[in-house]
């Protein structure tokens, strides 16, 4: 699965290789519901384990901001979208 462009996605330092890896594959589905169409189901998989690497909701707001700066798409948005409508394919 190939998206649209190449974004610098935000990571803290502290962050091993697998957490990387989930809040990169997190970031993808992110762009996924804007660009395409995405499960449900997937989308909130990734966003629980995004959630465990990133638990504080101070430091998801400022990877938001850092991710809507690059991307111009909002992480909090596109969860909102998913958590409020129940269909199983969704695109924003």
């Amino acid at each position: 699965m190939q998206l649209p462009n190449n974004f610098n996605y935000p990571l803290l330092p502290e962050w091993n290789t697998e957490e990387i890896i989930v809040a990169t594959d997190f970031y993808q589905i992110v762009e996924l519901i804007y660009t395409s169409k995405v499960n449900r189901a997937d989308f909130l998989e990734k966003y629980n384990a995004y959630q465990n690497v990133v638990p504080m909701k101070m430091d998801q707001k400022k990877i938001d901001q850092e991710f809507f700066l690059e991307t111009g798409m909002s992480i909090y948005k596109a969860t909102k979208f998913v958590q409020n409508n129940n269909k199983q394919i969704l695109h924003l």
